[in-house]
């Protein structure tokens, strides 16, 4: 819906309330809604840990198998396990070596 066509429709609704419309009130209103509809969405990313996981498990990918994406066994388990965020340098290589989206891997989670 144009903005003529909401500020036509808004001026009706506003009449049929018997109420007189500060005219610059509306007009600024009816342009906020406007410019509301056209802004794109946030969109939401699933947690980037259960992500990884369920890549590891559609690939069958073990534990081990990202050592050499995220370091060693225990930098693996504790970033599996939420006791270590992911650091940068994994981020890029998750996203180069395993094609996972950057824009999941950044997203924040809860570590223990």
């Amino acid at each position: 819906m144009n903005q003529n066509v909401l500020s036509h429709e808004i001026r009706k609704f506003v009449e049929k309330r018997g109420t007189r419309p500060n005219d610059a009130l509306l007009d600024d209103t009816i342009s906020y809604i406007a410019r509301a509809k056209r802004a794109p969405e946030r969109r939401s990313f699933p947690d980037p840990i259960d992500f990884l996981k369920k890549v590891m498990e559609e690939r069958h990918l073990r534990n081990r198998d990202l050592k050499i994406y995220i370091g060693s066994s225990g930098t693996v388990s504790s970033v599996l396990n939420r006791h270590k965020p992911l650091s940068l340098r994994m981020i890029r290589n998750l996203n180069k070596y395993l094609d996972i989206p950057a824009e999941i891997l950044i997203q924040p989670y809860d570590t223990r």
